[in-house]
């Protein structure tokens, strides 16, 4: 099976090179780029750190953060070795902190660290606290000869599945997508990283599997069950 793995470049070789050593004949293509911003985070109780980027921008440049909820495995880990006192939600998306952290933040002053293209879940937070948001980073979508390639070997029927890190991603992609493109992707596996990615690919009339575990670890294990 060859899986063509979809996320930012900064990441993609570290992804492939695990996938690989998992047996997985795995190929990568980012169809966004992350635009860092200058940024200042405000007085807190909780901040919300929400991808592995933001948390390393975060350890870089030594900022001071109070208590932190982490999405992500890898973003905890990243904050938990620089120090950082770090609580994880049972289920690695925005909504579960809203769901799971209520009581904690209510009354609260809480900020979230986040791209300027991040989901709404999150903005729900200010019903109950005093919520704000802090962007370290810009997603910009890509098309250009890389993105192109990646479709046209798609098309050729190269890859055997695809998987959809983010919801963005799959935006991007499916922007670079022409009806044979298309057409293709839906013979084939899709896997979508969390709900909001598997939501927007359902509304473009894609079906995708979800992982247990919303990481690049729940992917391996989904792809291992599937052999």
């Amino acid at each position: 099976m060859r899986v063509l793995i979809l996320r930012p470049a900064e990441l993609l070789e570290e992804t492939i090179e695990i996938f690989r050593k998992a047996g997985i004949d795995a190929y990568g293509c980012p169809f966004v780029s992350l635009q860092y911003e200058e940024f200042s985070v405000p007085k807190h109780d909780f901040a919300i750190v929400t991808s592995q980027n933001s948390a390393r921008e975060i350890v870089k440049r030594g900022i001071r953060l109070e208590k932190v909820i982490a999405i992500g495995k890898k973003t905890a880990e990243i904050l938990k070795s620089a120090g950082y006192d770090v609580l994880l939600p049972k289920r690695y998306e925005s909504s579960a902190i809203v769901e799971e952290f209520k009581d904690l933040l209510k009354g609260k002053k809480v900020v979230a660290i986040r791209s300027d293209k991040g989901s709404d879940a999150l903005r729900k937070i200010s019903e109950f606290a005093d919520y704000s948001e802090v962007f370290a980073y810009r997603i910009v979508k890509l098309n250009d000869l890389e993105q192109r390639r990646e479709i046209e070997k798609l098309k050729s029927g190269f890859y055997d599945a695809v998987v959809f890190s983010s919801r963005m991603i799959a935006e991007s992609f499916l922007e670079n997508c022409d009806e044979e493109c298309l057409e293709r992707l839906r013979k084939i596996l899709l896997i979508a990283i969390g709900n909001p990615t598997a939501e927007f690919l359902r509304s473009k009339g894609f079906n995708s599997l979800i992982p247990e575990e919303f990481t690049f670890d729940g992917v391996l294990k989904l792809l291992k069950s599937l052999h």
